[in-house]
């Protein structure tokens, strides 16, 4: 903390709070042989009568004759010379470092959509950056009648604002949105980061502040919007909606009672039919040919080297029907014809 007392002063902020924004040295009249302390991440400004005299910005240690009053020498009536008194100003060290101030909504905000027209709750938290954009504004309107002004301060200021300024992000003047643009909003999250700090900006430069960036770090919805927004996601992986829908079903199969398992029993049934089907299909075609009879014609189902119907040599493969079975007398085998496929013997 800086002290004030006989001879030589120390004027500097021994910074206790990450989060205070600035912190006004006690005194107003500065003496000769004093000197400035500034500290990394520490801006002083030199103020009086209403006007920012300098900002010194260099970390450093400063005297106050040589390094400073050089400084307001063309400023009448910056300082007066009575004995030792020195200099009458006001010190104010500001906060240099980059502040981050994390935000929220406070409750969820109402977009509404085609489908639901009374609006779908959405909230979004994040983090912004902070800095000082007119030291003569911030002294005038803050500093200057406040003891100490923190983030929490800011935070509160900016809270009572961002419910509208997030909505009017989101909707881009339209009066609604699409559902599936609403539930994918995190992915124009840069977008909408942008507009959002534009507008905070323009409302923290009341007090000579503004904001650098801000980063938004998700969106909420209500359970049941969440569940939707999770299965639109999913399903955008999918390029064969009936391969999706099966490998579901499949999934659900082992589940007593659920979809999946009723429609696996009728599956089951409905594959059943389908291969008695194909199979009775099969039976109802007409037989191959092997080999032809190229006296006769008959059209034998095997391969055989004499034509069972005449005995000729066979010849090449024709559709036909095969005639009524019988035995060769010769080698005792079951023929289809009048002549024995093996030996050639006549089997009528």
């Amino acid at each position: 903390m800086a002290w004030f007392g006989q001879g030589k002063d120390t004027i500097e902020w021994e910074e206790t709070r990450d989060d205070l924004l600035f912190y006004k040295w006690p005194a107003k009249e500065i003496k000769r042989g004093s000197r400035l302390v500034l500290r990394p991440g520490q801006k002083a400004i030199f103020y009086s009568d209403g006007i920012v005299g300098a900002v010194f910005e260099n970390p450093g240690n400063f005297d106050i004759y040589t390094d400073i009053v050089p400084f307001f020498s063309a400023l009448q009536g910056w300082f007066s010379l009575r004995g030792d008194s020195g200099m009458r100003a006001e010190v104010y060290f500001v906060n240099a470092k980059e502040m981050t101030l994390p935000w929220g909504t406070r409750q969820r905000i109402m977009i509404p959509t085609p489908e639901v027209p009374a609006g779908i709750p959405v909230g979004c938290n994040g983090n912004l950056i902070l800095e000082f954009r007119d030291y003569q504004t911030f002294i005038n309107k803050v500093a200057g009648v406040r003891e100490t002004y923190s983030l929490e301060d800011v935070a509160d200021r900016i809270m009572g604002e961002l419910n509208p300024v997030v909505a009017e992000a989101i909707l881009k003047g339209e009066r609604q949105m699409g559902l599936n643009a609403l539930i994918s909003l995190q992915q124009n999250s840069r977008a909408l980061g942008k507009a959002i700090q534009a507008e905070l900006d323009k409302e923290l430069s009341e007090f000579g502040l503004g904001v650098a960036d801000v980063n938004i770090l998700a969106f909420n919805y209500p359970p049941e919007v969440q569940k939707m927004a999770e299965k639109a996601a999913a399903q955008s992986f999918v390029t064969d909606v009936g391969k999706y829908t099966a490998i579901s079903m499949a999934d659900s199969m082992g589940v007593p009672g659920s979809a999946g398992s009723a429609a696996a029993s009728g599956m089951g049934m409905a594959m059943g039919m389908q291969m008695a089907g194909q199979m009775m299909g099969q039976a109802a075609q007409p037989q191959q040919a092997a080999c032809v009879c190229g006296s006769c014609g008959y059209a034998s189902p095997t391969v055989v080297r004499f034509c069972p119907q005449c005995g000729k040599p066979m010849g090449q493969p024709q559709p036909t029907a095969p005639a009524g079975d019988r035995f060769c007398p010769n080698c005792r085998k079951m023929v289809s014809g009048k002549f024995c496929p093996d030996c050639g013997t006549p089997t009528v």
